[in-house]
């Protein structure tokens, strides 16, 4: 169901009210920006391929082929969870500007407004 523009008007007016209010929250709950580096993820994919490659080959002669697999694996993954990384707080943007009225101000108006009709 879609919000009619006075529920997004309203919806609009809460979300600058907490950002204006308590930045710090917001930013806990706001998407995080992540770069990925293409030649950690690349890497680690074929690393993670090769010792798949060595696991399964060694389940059929040598165990310790499997193990040292098993090790790539375990390293490509990492390489590939490293790559990876959070972009600082500047490249995300100006500030968010505050609102003039807070809100539970503007919501104690529309209660009062209400009781008194």
């Amino acid at each position: 169901m879609a919000l009619t523009d006075a529920e997004r008007k309203l919806l609009d007016e809460l979300e600058a009210t907490l950002t204006a209010q308590d930045p710090k929250l917001v930013s806990k709950f706001a998407k995080p920006h992540r770069r990925i580096h293409p030649t950690k993820t690349i890497g680690g994919v074929i690393g993670f391929l090769l010792g798949l490659v060595g696991l399964v080959a060694g389940m059929s002669s040598f165990w310790w082929i499997s193990v040292i697999g098993f090790v790539v694996m375990l390293v490509s993954t990492i390489l590939v969870i490293s790559g990876y990384s959070k972009l600082p707080e500047q490249t995300r943007g100006p500030a968010p500007v505050p609102a003039g009225e807070s809100f539970m101000s503007r919501m104690e108006k529309r209660w009062q407004d209400r009781q008194d009709q």
